[in-house]
C-alpha cells in the first residue's frame, strides 16, 4: 500500500483497529493510512488513541517516544511541528517503526482480573496507601502483588467500579522516583494516566523497575507474524473482536468449521464459545508484534496476560493451548469469512 491522502471507506472502529494492528505489525503504510482516516473521522480524539497505543504497545521499549506522543496531545505544544495532518502521519509512522513491549498491559490485566490473585487483591486493598506504595517499589515483593499495589494506590481504574484506594497517583510516582525513575518521566506517566484513565499507564514505572532489576540486557527480536489476505484495501487481521465484521466472522467460523466447534465444545460452555474464540483469535493475529523488546520476564508476563484474558471470558487453563492451536490451523478459513462478510458490508454501504 502506498501513502494516500484519501480516506479509507470504513467506519471509525475498523480504522482504529487497523491503526493499532498496523502499528503492532510495523506496517507503516497501513498505520499512516488508518491514522489519516481516523483523524478525519474523530478529529482531536486521535491523540488519546495514540497515547493509549504508545503506553500499551511501545511502553518501556521507547519511553522517549511515549513522552513525545503525550506532549503532542497538547495542541499548543504540537503547533510548532506543523499541521495536524502531517503530525498524525509522522506519529503513526514512528509508533509503527518503534520496538514494542506490551508488558504494562499484561501486568495491569493480571493485577485487576486474574482469578488466582483475588486473595492478594483483598489483602492489599485494606492496607494504608503508604504501605501499598512501599509494596509497589519493593523488588523483593512478588510481581503481581506489586502491580496490585500500583493499581490500588494510584486510583486509576479506566472508568470501572471505584477501587478502594486513596487516589495517590503522585505519591506512587514519587515512590518510583526514589528508586531512580526519572522525574520527567513521572510527569509523562501522570499525564497519560489522567488523560486515558487506563491502569496500564501506571504499570510503566513498575515494568521499568522490573527491567532495571533484570541481570540480562534486553534485546530487540524480529519475528514473523501470520499473513492475511486483503478484504478490499483492508488486511483481514484488522477485522478483530472490536469490529462488526470481525464479531460476525467469529460466529460464522463456529458454524462452518467442525474443528473449531469441536475444540470449543470440549473446553468451554456453549454460551462462552463466541467470546472465547474472539479472545483466542485476538492473541493469534491481533496482539502479536513484529519487533519486540525481549527481556527475562517477557514470556512470563505475556503468559500471565493470556491466562487472565482467557479466564475472564470463561476458558479454563487446560483449554487455552488446544484452542489457540485450532485457531492457528484454521486461520485461513477465518480470513476467508472475514473478507466475505466485510465485502458484503462494503457493498451494502454499511462501512462507508
Amino acid at each position: 500500500m502506498r501513502h494516500d491522502n484519501r480516506a479509507i471507506p470504513i467506519d471509525p472502529w475498523v480504522a482504529s483497529s487497523l491503526l493499532q494492528k498496523a502499528i503492532r505489525r510495523d506496517e507503516v503504510d497501513y498505520a499512516v493510512y488508518a491514522a489519516r482516516t481516523l483523524h478525519r473521522q474523530r478529529g482531536s480524539g486521535i491523540w488519546r488513541r495514540f497515547l493509549i497505543i504508545a503506553c500499551e504497545d511501545v511502553g518501556i521499549a521507547d519511553l522517549d517516544l511515549v513522552r513525545h506522543v503525550a506532549m503532542l496531545g497538547d495542541r499548543s505544544l504540537r503547533q510548532p511541528f506543523g499541521p495536524d495532518e502531517e503530525i498524525v502521519a509522522d506519529v503513526a509512522q514512528r509508533l509503527a517503526e518503534a520496538p514494542k513491549d506490551r508488558s504494562s498491559d499484561y501486568l495491569a490485566c493480571a493485577a485487576i482480573e486474574h482469578p488466582g490473585y483475588e486473595h492478594e487483591r483483598e489483602a492489599v486493598a485494606v492496607l494504608p496507601v503508604e504501605d501499598q506504595i512501599a509494596i509497589a517499589v519493593d523488588s523483593q515483593q512478588p510481581i503481581v502483588r506489586r502491580a496490585i499495589a500500583c493499581w490500588y494506590s494510584s486510583g486509576v481504574n479506566g472508568g470501572g467500579c471505584r477501587v478502594p484506594g486513596s487516589d495517590d497517583l503522585r505519591g506512587l510516582l514519587r515512590g518510583f522516583e526514589r528508586v531512580g525513575f526519572a522525574e520527567s518521566l513521572s510527569g509523562i506517566i501522570e499525564t497519560a494516566a489522567r488523560k486515558t484513565r487506563e491502569p496500564m499507564t501506571i504499570m510503566l514505572p513498575l515494568v521499568w523497575a522490573l527491567l532495571g532489576e533484570d541481570t540480562r540486557s534486553p534485546l530487540t527480536e524480529e519475528r514473523p507474524l501470520p499473513t492475511a489476505p486483503c478484504c478490499g484495501t483492508i488486511p483481514a487481521w484488522a477485522l478483530d473482536k472490536h469490529t462488526r465484521a470481525g464479531k460476525r466472522a467469529f460466529a460464522q467460523l463456529i458454524r462452518e468449521n467442525p474443528a473449531i466447534d469441536a475444540v470449543l465444545s470440549e473446553h468451554v460452555a456453549d454460551f462462552r464459545a463466541l467470546d472465547v474464540l474472539a479472545m483466542a483469535c485476538f492473541y493469534v493475529d491481533a496482539i502479536p508484534v513484529a519487533r519486540r523488546l525481549m527481556w527475562t520476564r517477557s514470556h512470563e508476563l505475556e503468559s500471565l496476560g493470556l491466562e487472565t484474558d482467557m479466564a475472564k471470558v470463561g476458558c479454563p487453563r487446560q483449554g487455552i493451548e488446544p484452542i489457540l492451536e485450532a485457531v492457528v490451523a484454521n486461520l485461513n478459513h477465518l480470513n476467508a469469512i472475514r473478507c466475505r462478510l466485510f465485502g458484503a458490508e462494503l457493498a451494502g454501504g454499511r462501512s462507508a
